[in-house]
């Protein structure tokens, strides 16, 4: 039985898009070499893809999502904390602890490992061939004839005389 009982650490980080393929490179060997040398366990790497992000992160509009799945001690989280405040291709990350006390002797890494691969300079960071959910499936299988939300808007609304938006049967009558 082993007596090094390890921590599952789950991180997002958003960093910006036009960082380049070899910088977003250089940022997962830097996360590989610090799980190595706190005697740490990469379990999953998956690349999310560009994204737009709710609101403007240092005028940023658009973000790659990177998630990692790590086990590791709290000194490791502490130290990769660290580095991502200081990389300046980085907008924002966040830190989750999914489970303790786990023993890597007897973690099963074959039910969870998943690595996808970085992408290329010929590839496009937003690769629409992944399976996608949400909002991405709804939009994605619209055709180009198909009304969007604003075009509803329209279709409910008239402009009155002093160019402001009513609603049909607010003060008028249809005929």
């Amino acid at each position: 039985m082993s007596a090094v009982k390890l921590r599952k650490y789950e991180t997002v980080i958003v960093t910006r898009t036009d960082a380049g393929q070899e910088a977003q490179k250089r940022l997962y060997e830097k996360i590989q070499e610090l799980v190595q040398k706190a005697e740490g366990h990469h379990v999953r790497f998956e690349l999310w893809g560009k994204r737009r992000l709710a609101f403007p992160i240092k005028k940023a509009l658009k973000g790659i999502y990177l998630y990692h799945v790590f086990l590791a001690n709290d000194t490791f989280v502490r130290e990769l904390n660290r580095m991502l405040r200081l990389n300046t291709n980085v907008l924002r990350y966040m830190t989750i602890v999914l489970e303790t006390d786990i023993d890597p002797a007897t973690f099963e890494f074959d039910k969870e490992r998943q690595f996808d691969s970085l992408p290329t300079d010929s590839e496009d960071q937003g690769d629409r061939s992944r399976s996608t959910t949400g909002w991405d499936a709804e939009f994605q299988n619209r055709g180009e004839g198909a009304a969007t939300d604003d075009d509803e808007d329209d279709e409910d609304g008239e402009e009155g005389e002093d160019g402001e938006r009513r609603k049909k049967g607010d003060d008028d009558e249809e005929v």
